[in-house]
């Protein structure tokens, strides 16, 4: 049996990133933290944290916080089954997203369920290709994902699809694309990206015009909202996501570039095999959801 006061500390060295601000969160000394975190590597043999800037978990130290959160999720519902809820102690569900559907559709689904409930929602922000690495580590007990497979210990479950529209303002086309547009015409426009990890651009371009070389300009902005307005304000042309790009292309602010071009993205709800309702509720809430927001076949 694992001491859940050495993985607490674990878990908190981890998510603060180094030995001393673990110890104030504890309010422990910062040799009472190592101790706990030394005996925990003595019982499993190995090494659980990589000692850099910031301190990171070793493979073995993930499936070990894998395990800890786990097990506060089921002790969460528990004390709510028992009725000896501690007000203290509330129960915070970690979920990775992507960021075009926290700026849409996904936190509305939510919205009620965690109202009802009094939990907490705690949400990480990466790409929908990425997300799910986030659950394979333990930083979440769920995920919005492109990838069908589900993880070892987790179920996947099919929500929809997310539609993409490559659209510009229709002074930005004007200017840089002619009506039958070249490859030259698209290597001198700027694009609107939104971080090194989007590579929808990349399969768009590629899918659609053979363009493999990453010969095209770009701006990187790392966020939804700001990414939409470089787009709204002609710095360049981008995909954007159907539910965001509906009402500016009705009310002719944007235009399509390329008309009948789009690319469709799968969503997948991840999440852990264990008997939380948690994970459960949250599922029926996005599938409700995504309904009538996502792309259904």
């Amino acid at each position: 049996m694992f001491d859940y006061a050495h993985l607490k500390a674990l878990s908190i060295v981890v998510a603060q990133g180094g030995f001393d601000k673990a110890a104030q969160h504890l309010f422990i000394s910062q040799s009472a933290v190592s101790q706990r975190i030394k005996q925990l590597e003595d019982k499993v043999g190995q090494s659980l944290l990589i000692r850099a800037n910031p301190v990171r978990p070793t493979e073995t130290g993930k499936r070990l916080l894998r395990h800890y959160a786990q097990v506060q999720l089921l002790e969460s519902e528990l004390r709510s089954e028992m009725d000896v809820d501690d007000p203290s102690l509330p129960t915070i569900v970690k979920i990775a997203v992507n960021a075009d559907s926290l700026a849409t559709w996904f936190l509305p689904a939510l919205v009620e369920v965690f109202k009802h409930h009094k939990w907490l929602l705690e949400l990480i922000i990466d790409d929908e290709a990425y997300t799910h690495n986030l659950l394979k580590n333990g930083e979440a007990v769920g995920c919005v994902t492109t990838s069908h497979l589900a993880l070892t210990g987790c179920s996947s479950e099919f929500l929809g699809h997310m539609e993409y529209l490559c659209v510009a303002t229709p002074a930005f086309i004007e200017q840089y694309f002619e009506a039958n547009s070249t490859i030259e015409d698209i290597a001198l426009a700027p694009a609107v990206v939104f971080s090194t990890k989007d590579k929808l651009h990349d399969k768009f371009l590629s899918f659609y015009f053979g363009i493999t070389d990453k010969s095209w300009r770009e701006h990187k902005i790392p966020s939804s909202e700001s990414f939409l307005e470089a787009i709204k304000m002609g710095m360049g042309y981008g995909l954007v996501g159907h539910l965001q790009a509906q009402s500016l292309l009705d009310s002719g602010e944007l235009v399509e570039v390329f008309p009948n071009k789009r690319m469709q993205v799968p969503l997948y709800w991840q999440h852990w095999n264990i008997k939380a309702k948690q994970t459960s509720v949250i599922y029926r809430s996005l599938a409700a959801s995504a309904q009538n927001a996502l792309i259904i076949p």
